[in-house]
């Protein structure tokens, strides 16, 4: 995974429309770029185009396909209705450990980070729009403890994982300078041994770490 591509996601914001669409990702996952492409055929003919989850699905065959050009074109398109659809509903904590458990059983060795973030001097919605910028299509985005984000990040290890917080620094210091700090918590799934609930506590006990000592990127 190339920590400097970053795509947009929007879990739940479009019903049927979004499972099909992350069905036909999972297909794109197995390597059945005909079916995908049939289904994604099918949706597009029955709802149009202007749908996010439909044009970033779209976007994830083309790059599958290694067809770049096409990839970015429906990846600008996908990020330009997503934005005009404003802020979707994020996930849960408990939602967000489902998501993982689904992953860890159709695709049980890839590697997984959860990212922790918390800023206490940023008006109110700055860090969710900000990562929903910033987080992958595969990515999920969920509600932390009190003001508190966590980032789920799909097929990444974590040295990669240390190279996306610390492009997430980069940009919140860019964008909101005068927003404080941003803390952050990291943490890496540990392989069959490991579960939901300890991975989770792991990252938002960095996470608190991080908030005592002023902002550090902090592992657990």
């Amino acid at each position: 995974m190339n920590p400097d591509k970053v795509l947009r996601s929007s879990p739940g914001t479009l019903g049927d429309l979004e499972l099909e669409c992350a069905e036909a990702r999972r297909l794109i996952q197995d390597g059945d770029f005909n079916a995908a492409r049939d289904q994604l055929m099918g949706l597009q003919r029955a709802h149009g185009d202007e749908h996010a989850p439909l044009q970033e699905a779209l976007s994830a065959l083309a790059e599958a396909e290694q067809d770049w050009a096409a990839a970015l074109r429906f990846y600008k398109r996908f990020h330009t209705l997503a934005l005009q659809a404003g802020s979707s509903p994020l996930a849960s904590r408990d939602q967000l450990l489902s998501r993982l458990a689904e992953h860890q059983r159709s695709t049980p060795d890839l590697s997984w980070c959860l990212v922790a973030l918390g800023a206490t001097r940023a008006p109110a919605g700055v860090l969710p729009q900000m990562l929903r910028q910033q987080c992958r299509a595969q990515d999920v985005l969920a509600l932390g403890k009190g003001e508190a984000m966590l980032m789920l990040l799909h097929d990444v290890d974590l040295p990669t994982g240390r190279k996306v917080c610390e492009r997430l620094r980069t940009v919140w210091f860019q964008q909101h300078a005068g927003a404080g700090a941003l803390a952050m918590g990291l943490t890496a799934w540990r392989g069959p041994g490991d579960t939901g609930g300890a991975f989770l506590a792991r990252a938002e006990g960095a996470l608190e770490r991080s908030q005592r000592e002023g902002g550090p990127l902090r592992t657990g």
